[in-house]
């Protein structure tokens, strides 16, 4: 039996509010940036790895509310690759991350842990679904 399993989890800081659109097809689509940092050993420099996030439709329209620069973020997803090809005739390709779930870590004002007694972040989901985790 061949088992096979497309997913990435990430967690990292917004590099900036996402972009949002609507498709030809009527889907809204929000895309934005998130850096994650690679461990690394003792005295060696930190690398930060940049990672293109896509969220779709109602997963899109809580992002476009909720993230921007700098804050923490939990990503749950697929990555895909895609390729294509410039008017000059150049092939281009970029990997992405197609979100299922986002969950928001920190404040948007001042990214500290909510006090004792508030909710913890609230899990957004592809499906529409999401019921507050603490």
């Amino acid at each position: 039996m061949s088992f096979t399993y497309n997913r990435v989890t990430l967690l990292g800081r917004a590099a900036a509010p996402p972009e949002s659109r609507v498709t030809a097809g009527g889907q809204h689509l929000a895309t934005f940036s998130l850096a994650t940092d690679r461990p690394v050993r003792s005295g060696a420099t930190p690398t930060t790895d940049w990672h293109r996030v896509l969220c779709w439709d109602k997963l899109a329209e809580i992002a476009v509310e909720h993230v921007s620069k700098g804050r923490l973020l939990f990503i749950e997803g697929a990555i895909t690759y895609r390729s294509w090809e410039d008017q000059q005739g150049q092939k281009h390709t970029t990997t992405e991350i197609v979100a299922r779930e986002l969950i928001l870590l920190d404040r948007p004002s001042d990214a500290s842990p909510p006090p004792v007694g508030e909710r913890g972040p609230s899990p957004a989901r592809r499906d529409g679904g999401g019921a507050a985790r603490t």
